[in-house]
């Protein structure tokens, strides 16, 4: 039936693409769905043609993206109608708009069932295409029988049987349990004899599915396999119309190919010499032309048999010539080929012995990385990181280094990490090691982490030798008037360890390499302040005879950092000062670091965690075996013996993956220079280890657990009269705890309320409601039971956050299995002390965390603690109240500074509106008192509307640093429950996180979560699509 005979479909069809506007286009829906709604309240009066006609309407607004939530009874009831046109729109509107798990279609399991069985060939396909479409377990489990009796009848029709075929393999999918595994196997060898091209194709894509779950009980179809692939080479038999470009069958040697590489090997003689004389010809008979469309299918077909070539182990012979094919590949213009033969020589790789073959087109990989397609570069940057060996390592890294001074910054991270671990590798010395990585830092300081350099100081430390170089090469970066701050933490660690070893050499004397590194103390940030600090002290240490002027310059610093903000520089100072007055004994405090134990690369685990695989998950990677990796992190090591910890003696503890609970492991090791990182661990607890700290019993201070009285008297108030004392200096450590076998995950650990929790003892004091007056002040009780109190005190710098919890005793009996665990989310970096095993009797212990901003979220942390009563078990779960407004600091800009950043964010994403409706309804002055609690600062006169309001304020996070945010909000006076509300700022994620978090504290408190929203989607173009389908009307009209 043509569309020109539904004249109102056609009307309405036309009346949607002349609406000149969404909102115009939006009204004619509303009309025609109001109508629609009308009509079939009134299903006696519809003829079969007018339900017809409105259930095409309804799918055509279904494909305008309009949600049509009614009419589906009349679109199932067309299924059982006894003509064909309405039984068709019936079947073709329900896949469309239903899905498995609606309840409509119970209704007409029946009537799917009769039209399978039944004798029409038309509404066999009918059926089986919608049964295909949806899918679901109830459809697998009443249907799948018929389905498989259509698929072997001799009877069927290769249309009905290819249907049948595609609709099982669909049903299979959802519910495997509806393919017999004994009885499939003969059957299956029956199909694959199929002499229909058509029906064999669906009856191979089957097969795949059902080999790659149980490759074991199909061996009987392996000669079949082989057998289709020497008909498709051979082009016996084959049909004109599955002729493709001159190719038999594309999609049918692929489908036959992958399904081999299912079975672990081919064992018959016969089958194994047929299978190679194939893959010989498709390798001898591919070559690249023109035709566009003849080098996709002749190159699927390549490709898919190189990998099958793989998975058998071929010979040397065919291997090489594999190679040799992928070699021409890679030279060619066409850059598809290119990068398919990049990915190919890639996956050789795994293939033993032929790493020397592709070693011999290295100069035309290296001639990849200049490529203009950013694709074809990170493929040949992967390419070249796994052929590299000790025989061309330095070739490589040496081109990957100068590489790196053209290279955009989307790889740079990424090639200054592969090029650290080539050049830990395989480093034919030691000193051509630091040369590198030096030059790493110095050419691509932003994109080197931590962990490179961290490497680089492990092994100078541990090789005499090698530490008069590198502490030359230090002193010579740094004369150079533009240095990144990187290799200024390392050159200024370098000189300050062995810079005394440099001492007869020219310009290296202690008074001058401490000119040159003070030269750099103005411009660096509060991290490389603390190295420098501590560089000066060492070289303090090594000036023989001591210089009395150096010493007075060096004192004058430390006192001058006495006061400094960041309480780790404040600490530092202080100490070397007073460190400095031991005269001798100075030399016992601050004597050269220990040798590091060896230990694995950081950065290969590093690496491993960041590749990733853009190629298409072959046979090969299915079939290989997933390691499940455990992030480790770093806890105080448990006294021995009862006596205190060294200071830098820690514990390697293994904590569980978000995905798999397991019993933790401790290994007991030496302290290590890198820190470690988040691998998915549901917390990273690292004491704090400082990278310059000395010898293992003095390298810092370590102040008495008892504290001074001014710090009691100024944290009494917490606990009022529980403030008694500190717990003794012999309260024996604990390591902290991984999580245990039986825990959940870390969202349902974070949404856990204490109402939810089953413990015998209660809170007496309302959770909720001291967790929201914390998130307004830095301190007071966060919980309380019968038996303890915690109190919270914070104080906030910029991107960082310091939280000192209050565990105090209430009771005269000891709290004892006292343990506790931070449970962050992902844009938090959180260090959390030791937390002591025992709580004595009416005393208080004391537990700083540290937190670090790494993005904008409003997600919050969890502590997790628990502890014995007696023989009680208490366990909670408390939300920690740092929300994202403690990162905010209040500003107040003139109209000068604000309308110009106002109009320079153009771009959507950085300027976020919506109207919000349900608002509190509030006066002015107490909606600027509310964002003033948001430390946002309001804005008076950059508004001349008095009814609107301006607020402004700066966001600190490690991945932004300093960002300003501003806020527009306007008000209705008719109406105060609605307001139209503008977030801008320069980060999308921070704009979307500040406008919602801004939106919940309007409307109500604050609901904090813990998994993160979904970022704002940048708008993306339509994939370009033929012109006959890119209208819904025409798409319709195909179908008609």
């Amino acid at each position: 039936m043509s569309l020109s005979g539904m004249r109102g479909l056609s009307v309405f069809i036309s009346d949607v693409r002349n609406c000149h506007n969404k909102e115009q286009e939006r009204l004619r829906v509303d009309k025609e769905l109001g109508n629609i709604r009308t009509r079939f309240k009134n299903e006696r009066g519809l003829s079969p043609y007018e339900k017809k006609k409105y259930v095409w309407k309804m799918l055509y607004i279904h494909m305008l993206g309009y949600d049509v939530d009614f009419g589906h009874m009349e679109t199932v009831s067309l299924i059982s109608a006894p003509k064909y046109p309405e039984k068709q729109v019936g079947y073709i509107v329900t896949s469309c708009l239903l899905n498995e798990n609606n309840d409509f279609l119970r209704m007409v399991i029946n009537t799917v069932r009769n039209d399978i069985i039944g004798r029409n060939e038309t509404y066999q396909c009918l059926a089986l295409t919608m049964v295909g479409n949806i899918g679901g377990k109830e459809f697998s489990e009443s249907l799948a029988p018929d389905v498989q009796k259509l698929l072997i009848s001799s009877s069927c029709r290769p249309v009905v049987r290819k249907k049948a075929a595609l609709c099982l393999l669909r049903l299979y999918r959802k519910n495997p349990d509806v393919v017999n595994i004994d009885g499939w196997s003969d059957r299956m060898a029956q199909l694959l004899d199929e002499r229909d091209l058509g029906v064999l194709t669906s009856v191979m894509s089957l097969f795949v599915s059902l080999v790659s779950n149980n490759a074991e009980a199909y061996w009987n179809c392996l000669p079949k396999c082989v057998r289709i692939l020497e008909r498709m080479a051979r082009n016996q038999d084959i049909p004109q119309e599955y002729t493709y470009y001159g190719i038999p069958s594309p999609w049918l040697q692929v489908k036959a190919m992958r399904a081999l590489q299912y079975f672990p090997t081919i064992e018959d003689p016969s089958a194994r010499r047929a299978l190679f004389e194939v893959l010989q010809r498709i390798l001898m008979g591919t070559d690249v032309v023109k035709n566009v469309n003849k080098n996709n299918a002749s190159h699927a077909v390549l490709f898919e048999a190189l990998a099958l070539v793989m998975h058998l182990d071929a010979e040397k012979e065919m291997m090489s010539q594999c190679v040799a094919l992928l070699g021409k590949f890679i030279a060619v213009r066409e850059p598809n080929i290119r990068y398919l033969g990049l990915e190919n020589m890639s996956r050789m790789l795994l293939v033993t012995d032929v790493q020397d073959i592709i070693k011999r087109h290295q100069a035309q990989i290296i001639t990849s990385l200049k490529d203009p397609d950013i694709s074809i570069r990170r493929r040949a940057l992967d390419l070249l990181y796994g052929m590299c060996d000790v025989t061309n390592a330095k070739e490589i890294v040496e081109e990957l280094l100068q590489y790196l001074n053209t290279a955009e910054f989307a790889m740079r991270e990424e090639l200054a990490l592969k090029a650290a671990i080539l050049a830990e590798k395989f480093a034919p010395d030691l000193s051509w090691y630091v040369d590198v990585i030096l030059q790493l830092i110095d050419k691509a300081g932003d994109f080197v982490s931590d962990d490179i350099w961290y490497r680089v100081v492990q092994f100078v430390t541990n090789n005499e030798d090698l530490q008069p170089y590198a502490a030359a090469k230090a002193r010579e970066y740094l004369d150079k008037p533009a240095l990144h701050e990187t290799m200024v933490k390392v050159s200024a660690y370098l000189l300050g360890e062995y810079g005394h070893l440099l001492a007869r050499r020219p310009g290296c004397s202690p008074k001058e390499l401490f000119t040159i590194i003070n030269d750099r103390l103005p411009t660096v940030s509060t991290s490389t302040i603390a190295i420098i600090l501590s560089s000066y002290a060492k070289i303090l240490l090594h000036t023989q005879p001591p210089d009395a002027g150096l010493q007075q310059q060096i004192l004058a610093i430390f006192k001058k950092h006495e006061s400094y903000i960041d309480v780790e520089i404040q600490q530092r100072a202080v100490e070397y000062f007073e460190l400095s007055k031991k005269g001798a004994a100075l030399a016992d405090v601050l004597a050269e670091m220990p040798k590091f134990p060896e230990r694995e690369s950081a950065l290969l685990k590093k690496a491993e965690d960041a590749e990733v695989d853009t190629a298409e998950q072959s046979a090969i990677k299915l079939r290989s075996q997933q390691q499940t990796s455990s992030a480790l992190v770093l806890a105080d090591q448990p006294p021995v013996n009862g006596s205190a910890p060294a200071a830098n003696h820690l514990t390697l503890v293994k904590m569980p993956s978000q995905n798999i609970a397991e019993e933790s492991n401790v290994i007991h090791e030496e302290t290590a220079l890198e820190a470690p990182k988040e691998n998915g661990a549901p917390v990273e607890v690292e004491s704090k280890v400082e990278i310059l700290s000395e010898t293992a019993a003095e390298s810092k201070v370590v102040p008495p657990t008892s504290h001074s009285p001014s710090q009691a008297d100024l944290l009494a108030d917490l606990l009022g009269p529980l403030a008694i004392e500190g717990p003794p200096a012999a309260v024996e450590q604990n390591p902290v705890q991984g999580l245990e076998a039986n825990e959940s995950p870390i969202g349902d650990l974070a949404l856990a309320t204490l109402e939810d929790q089953s413990n015998s003892v209660q809170p007496i004091v309302n959770v909720e409601e001291k967790f929201h007056i914390l998130c307004t002040k830095d301190s007071g009780v966060l919980y309380e039971d019968p038996n303890i109190q915690i109190g919270l005190k914070a104080e906030w710098r910029a991107h960082h956050g310091r939280l000192i919890l209050f565990l105090g005793n209430k009771n005269t009996s000891p709290i004892v299995s006292m343990r506790a665990l931070i449970l962050p989310p992902s844009h938090f970096k959180v260090e959390l002390s030791s937390v002591p095993d025992t709580i004595p009797p009416r005393a208080q212990v004391q537990i700083p965390v540290e937190f670090t901003n790494l993005r904008a979220s409003r997600d919050v942390a969890v502590l997790d603690f628990s502890y014995n009563h007696g023989t009680v078990p208490v366990n909670a779960k408390l939300r920690l109240p740092v929300v994202l407004h403690k990162f905010l600091q209040p500003v107040t800009l003139t109209p000068e500074e604000f309308f110009p950043q106002w109009k320079a964010w153009t771009v959507q994403s950085l300027k976020l509106q919506e109207v919000v409706k349900g608002v509190r309804p509030l006066p002015l002055p107490e909606m600027a008192n509310l964002f003033l609690s948001l430390h946002l600062a309001v804005t008076p006169g950059l508004d001349t509307n008095p009814n609107n309001m301006v607020a402004c304020g700066t966001f600190f996070s490690e991945a932004t640093h300093t960002m300003l945010c501003l806020v527009r909000v306007e008000t209705d006076p008719q109406d105060r429950t609605q307001l139209r509300l503008t977030v801008a700022s320069g980060d999308q994620y921070l704009t979307f996180e500040l406008k919602e978090y801004i939106k919940e504290h309007l409307i109500d408190l604050p609901r904090t979560r813990v998994s993160s929203p979904p970022a704002p989607q940048q708008p993306q173009l339509p994939p370009a699509a033929p012109a006959t389908y890119n209208d819904p009307g025409a798409m319709l009209a195909g179908l008609l």
